[in-house]
């Protein structure tokens, strides 16, 4: 079962995995523009010859990745919508606020303490304020039972 940190970090999460995906399919890139050396200094255990070009494999993996950013991409704007209906629920302007800055626009402490014009404690304990009224919203967006 999700709490409610893990229900409004889906976006970054998602985000995150994106990025990391994109890192991968430069180096999947990267390593298919490069031929493996003949090495003499072995023993060949396997007598028969692959019939398959080394960099292969390379182009696979880069075309899986691609698939998996494609897909994640296309469910970005649905999570982000639901986390904002959500956030949305709560009637302290100052308490959507801080999540909006902290799980959407996904700004760090200190940057959401001065988008807020307060201090970084202040933004910690509306943090918490919010995460506690929004549960019950979370639980009930998810159909759980509170």
């Amino acid at each position: 079962m999700m709490d409610t940190k893990e229900y409004l970090s889906q976006y970054r999460d998602a985000m995150i995995k994106i990025d990391k995906l994109k890192k991968d399919v430069e180096y999947y890139n990267h390593m298919s523009y490069t031929l493996p050396g003949m090495s003499f200094d072995q023993v060949r255990v396997d007598g028969t010859k692959k019939m398959e070009a080394p960099f292969t494999k390379w182009i696979h993996k880069v075309l899986d990745c691609e698939l998996k950013i494609k897909k994640l991409e296309k469910q970005l704007p649905t999570i982000k919508d639901q986390i904002i209906s959500t956030i949305e629920k709560l009637e302290d302007t100052e308490l959507k606020s801080v999540l909006i800055f902290k799980y959407i626009d996904l700004l760090s402490w200190s940057e959401t303490a001065k988008e807020m014009y307060c201090s970084y404690a202040t933004v910690r304990r509306k943090h918490s304020q919010a995460l506690e009224q929004i549960t019950p919203h979370v639980r009930m967006s998810r159909g759980e039972q509170g």
